[in-house]
């Protein structure tokens, strides 16, 4: 059974051995080959009217090449199909459908560029080949960006996972020391609490015993004053009245509102002031270390400096 043909594949067989393209105007040769009279009066003209056929070689007379009219209602009945299509480009220089690639110059061009133009002798590949090359190509390219996207995506999430991740723990490594700081600061506050107890209870204990003295000294003065007041007004009486007063016989320590007996307990001490001086249990250049050594007994119980 024949294989059935597509289009495309009798476009592939439509082709000009000179350029490449599905044939304009064939013309048929002695030789029995068909190329685009176009390619035939161009081709004949850069060798001097002496024309080979590019297919077998044969020595052919261009003037006597009819048109192939078959091949051309053919290609017509193909080309009526496709009426649709875009018009393709055209080479500049020979007005040619560009339908080939040079490899060399990676440019495209038409038939007549590869055969008798600026790019023979280099290598020329039909431009649907070379498309195919390249879209072969650009499919590893893609596939490759397509890849390190994917390993870049994963990266890229990693690096948000593990940033999340360091925040959180921070989180909770700022929670701990909060608490743990609170409960050294408890601790800190307890012994300040102890430092500041002793040292009110020391205080209190010795302005105690001062007020004790101030109000006895108070006591002492105010009965002075009063002695002093008295004898005063004594000293200040007629003769006749401080001797009733006071008989030859008796000193003045016989008064009856007073008598030297009582004078050294207006003097506590004799008079003599002996100053107390604050001195605490501790010194204070300890107080770090004693706090010291009580924390680390608290936060460290069983173990010794």
């Amino acid at each position: 059974m024949a294989r059935k043909m597509s289009i495309d594949d009798l476009e592939d067989q439509l082709l000009c051995p000179i350029c490449l393209e599905v044939f304009k105007e064939p013309l048929m040769l002695q030789c029995g080959h068909s190329y685009c009279k176009s390619c035939v009066v161009s081709l004949s003209e850069e060798l001097d009217r002496q024309f080979l056929c590019p297919v077998c070689r044969q020595t052919v007379d261009c003037s006597a090449s009819p048109p192939n009219v078959t091949l051309a209602r053919v290609i017509e009945a193909l080309q009526s199909r496709g009426e649709a299509e875009a018009t393709p480009e055209s080479c500049p220089t020979h007005h040619n459908p560009l339908s080939l690639f040079c490899e060399a110059d990676q440019e495209v061009i038409c038939g007549l560029c590869g055969t008798i133009g600026n790019h023979r002798q280099h290598k020329i590949t039909p431009i649907s080949t070379a498309y195919c090359r390249m879209k072969e190509e650009l499919s590893v390219l893609l596939t490759d960006v397509h890849r390190y996207k994917r390993n870049l995506d994963e990266h890229f999430s990693k690096l948000i996972n593990n940033k999340s991740r360091i925040a959180n723990e921070a989180d909770v490594f700022k929670w701990v020391i909060r608490k743990e700081f609170q409960e050294l600061h408890r601790f800190i506050d307890e012994e300040k609490a102890t430092f500041l107890e002793s040292i009110e209870g020391k205080a209190s204990q010795l302005i105690t015993s001062i007020e004790s003295q101030v109000k006895q000294t108070s006591e002492a003065l105010q009965r002075l004053k009063e002695m002093q007041s008295s004898l005063e007004m004594l000293s200040n009486e007629s003769q006749l009245d401080f001797v009733r007063v006071t008989p030859p016989l008796s000193p003045v320590s016989r008064l009856p509102f007073l008598s030297r007996s009582e004078l050294p307990s207006l003097h506590p001490g004799d008079g003599i002031f002996s100053p107390v001086s604050f001195k605490p249990c501790f010194h204070q250049d300890d107080i770090k270390m004693t706090v010291w050594k009580r924390l680390h007994r608290r936060v460290l119980p069983g173990t010794d400096l």
